[in-house]
């Protein structure tokens, strides 16, 4: 039988990425999840997530520090503090974090969990 787990923020490394930093909560590898993955991820200033999608994961962004645009085929929109961004698989996106000093800090959950990809 699965047990209930707690993990600390920051008991958790963040591991660089082209865009930032991000680092799991809660997935496969940490805690055993099967359908959902929590992620934190730092957007550093100036930096952007280029546009992409996932083929069979919804996505949802919640956005806690920094100002930026989540961008699609349809629209650019601005996201701040307390901006949640709901992503449908299949549809091409991307996160862009507009401040030069400031990062754009975000809890990410995909389900089902993973890090699939595919590059516009």
């Amino acid at each position: 039988m699965k047990k209930r787990q707690v993990v600390r923020i920051d008991d958790v490394p963040f591991r660089q990425v082209e865009w930032g930093l991000t680092k799991v909560l809660v997935g496969p590898e940490r805690m055993g999840s099967e359908k959902v993955m929590v992620k934190i991820t730092q957007y550093e200033p100036g930096y952007s997530h280029k546009p992409h999608m996932h083929p069979t994961q919804e996505e949802v962004i919640f956005v806690l520090e920094g100002r930026g645009v989540t961008e699609s085929d349809e629209d650019k929109i601005e996201i701040g503090p307390g901006s949640v961004v709901f992503v449908p698989a299949g549809t091409y996106h991307a996160t862009i974090n507009l401040s030069d000093t400031e990062p754009l800090r975000a809890v990410i959950i995909k389900s089902p969990p993973g890090d699939e990809e595919v590059r516009q």
